[in-house]
């Protein structure tokens, strides 16, 4: 497959962007019978031209005036390699300006300057121009690029800037597809006897026809019918195409400009992000903790709040981290770059004042958030991607993460995240828990056996003559609730903590054993016998044999159960011959039938509901049956 780069223009209204586009490639990117008329851009355009080494070149034209700066952020987000557009006859204007701030926060590496409408100048006057962009373009990005004389209006100069953007194309790395597939959305439309197209420049992953693919933030699951890259037909298109998907059963309203289509249940939206920003050198007054901004991220804006961490201001020129609160949802991934404008007509209206990248699209709350910088953020802010990803699911706590939560944090692909979260299992760092898809870091695992050594002690102290406790009872007593397996992983790496079949406990905690052949202790084994299955409450025990020392009767009664003489379900005691028995015939019965309901469960033993919904949990308990909706299966491997 052919190389594929986006070109992008920049630059002040009437400096012949959209001219220069129409002289490069034949396709004249405004399209609207309004921006005919008044001869201005108001809308993102499109075009695409084959470069003379074979790299195919889509091309977004954006426009120049003031007023629709919103519009050229969306256009300028997937852009490779920017035209920075300046008229030989105007110089360098307050848009130029802008426009190279904007494509320089969008974190642009490539590019040139493009000295355009030259047959207005004469020579010693573009000869000044040329003097007066370095100096523009000192400490950019476009510091070293060069300088290409051209005019639109009669073709100088322009064999020279293909030869230009043909070279810079050699030298682009291009997006990566094994990230996450995301396809901003810039232009929705109807066509006659297609339906819903949508258009939009692949950031990454690949896409095919026949898919289905999710328009998030808020719209449904549909299937891509067809699909369009450089004005043809295509099965297939990868990161860095501009691409044209016609979307099967959907109304264009479902899928507006700043709508994502990814994998259905890949990505989930978000309205806060931890940030880094840089605030611009020339924003007329420092960036204040709770300022009001607009926020704008590929093809997609939202007012916002940003709340400053560990200063209560940044001053122009300054930089720091921050929480973002948006009014709206997006779909934002770590390391996804973002432009801040002024919202208010009353104050900086429509000026970019910032921008940065996003660290964390899905943070935690924090306690006396502002106060601090997260020690999480300089880690995710790190160029490495075990560190990102890593510090992501440290950053997580007891909740941990899924794989594809810590790669969207870590804003690197779901298969990177894999190999890095293998990794640090093997190193030890990160811990998993059979049967779970998520993610703890070694920290976290530490944290919870601490937190559950002391509700241990506090069981301990509550039931002095109970020998253990299970997973679930500790779990439940925990903040949050973490999985049972969880807690089992976390006490085997705590000294304090010991375990004795499935029961945890303090060793130093444990009550000596009993004697189970004591007088007490065979009445009460004798009488749980003869009761069968028709199990004794400790109540009808004690009501029963009577005994003289009612702690005593409870240490006892509590070590038959440990030593498996009696079964104690709930708080009944049952016999555990009969009990023994009862699941050879039920394993039986499943084995022949494949499943089991309440009624034939009854019928099977002969008893009242006070004792088969009691048995049936323990038969699930101890792995036995596998509840299926209301009816119980048997468990693989019995």
């Amino acid at each position: 497959m052919s190389k594929r780069v986006i070109i992008g223009t920049a630059g002040h209204i009437d400096h012949g962007k959209s001219a220069l586009v129409l002289a490069l490639t034949g396709i004249d990117p405004d399209r609207l019978k309004e921006e005919k008329e008044r001869g201005i851009t108001i809308e993102l355009g499109f075009a695409h031209i084959a470069l003379p080494s074979g790299t195919l070149a889509g091309i977004i034209d954006v426009p120049g005036h003031e007023k629709f700066v919103r519009t050229m952020v969306a256009g300028a987000a997937g852009v490779d390699i920017v035209m920075l557009v300046i008229a030989a006859d105007e110089g360098v204007m307050p848009q130029t300006r802008e426009h190279l701030d904007i494509c320089r926060l969008l974190s642009i590496r490539h590019g040139l300057v493009v000295l355009n409408k030259c047959d207005k100048a004469d020579a010693e006057w573009i000869a000044l121009q040329e003097e007066e962009i370095r100096n523009f373009v000192r400490g950019t990005f476009l510091e070293s690029a060069p300088i290409v004389r051209v005019s639109a209006a009669t073709g100088e100069g322009l064999p020279g800037l293909i030869a230009a953007l043909d070279r810079i194309a050699g030298i682009v790395a291009g997006k990566d597809p094994s990230l996450f597939f995301r396809l901003p959305v810039d232009r929705a439309f109807s066509m006659k006897g297609f339906g819903t197209v949508v258009t939009g420049t692949l950031v990454g992953g690949t896409i095919r026809a026949g898919e289905e693919v999710q328009i998030l933030p808020h719209g449904p699951v549909a299937r891509v019918r067809g699909l369009q890259v450089h004005g043809g037909p295509a099965e297939s298109s990868t990161a860095g195409t501009r691409t044209a998907v016609n979307l099967q059963g959907l109304e264009k309203e479902n899928a507006p400009r700043g709508s994502v289509l990814c994998r259905p249940g890949s990505l989930a939206p978000t309205r806060t992000a931890e940030v880094f920003l840089e605030y611009l050198p020339l924003a007329p007054r420092p960036l204040k903790n709770r300022a009001q901004v607009s926020f704008h991220a590929f093809t997609a804006s939202a007012l916002a709040r940003v709340i400053l961490y560990g200063t209560p201001e940044i001053p122009p020129g300054g930089s720091g981290y921050a929480r973002i609160h948006l009014a709206e949802e997006l779909i934002l991934l770590g390391g996804d770059r973002f432009i801040l404008r002024g919202f208010s007509p009353l104050e900086n209206f429509g000026y970019t004042v910032g921008g940065g990248r996003v660290l964390h699209p899905h943070p935690p709350h924090r306690k006396g958030a502002g106060k601090a910088v997260p020690a999480v953020l300089p880690l995710l802010d790190s160029g490495n991607v075990r560190a990102r990803v890593l510090a992501a699911i440290e950053d997580a706590g007891w909740q941990g993460l899924e794989e594809r939560e810590a790669a969207a944090i870590a804003g690197t692909g779901p298969e990177a995240a894999c190999r890095e979260i293998g990794q640090g299992v093997r190193n030890g760092e990160i811990r998993g828990v059979e049967g779970s898809v998520r993610y703890w870091h070694r920290s976290a695992m530490e944290s919870i056996g601490r937190k559950a050594v002391e509700v241990l002690s506090r069981l301990h102290d509550r039931f002095p003559d109970r020998e253990g406790f299970p997973q679930e009872e500790i779990a439940s007593a925990l903040p949050g609730v973490p999985a049972p397996g969880l807690i089992a992983l976390s006490l085997a790496g705590t000294p304090e903590a010991g375990k004795a079949g499935d029961l945890h406990f303090l060793p130093a905690r444990r009550p000596r054993s009993v004697e189970l052949s004591s007088p007490l202790a065979r009445a009460i084994a004798e009488k749980v016998r003869q009761a069968g299955l028709n199990a004794l409450s400790r109540t009808e025990l004690v009501e029963s044999i009577r005994p003289g020392d009612p702690k005593a009767f409870d240490k006892t009664l509590e070590g038959l159960a440990r030593a498996g003489a009696v079964v104690r379900i709930k708080e009944l005691y049952f016999d555990s011959p009969s009990v023994e028995a009862l699941k050879g015939k039920l394993v039986s019965f499943l084995a022949q039938r494949g499943e089991i309901a309440v009624p034939e469960f009854k019928e099977l033993t002969g008893l009242t509901r006070k004792y088969i919904i009691p048995l049936l949990e323990h038969f699930d308990l101890t792995k036995v049956t596998l509840r299926v909706g209301d009816k119980r299966v048997l468990r693989k491997g019995k």
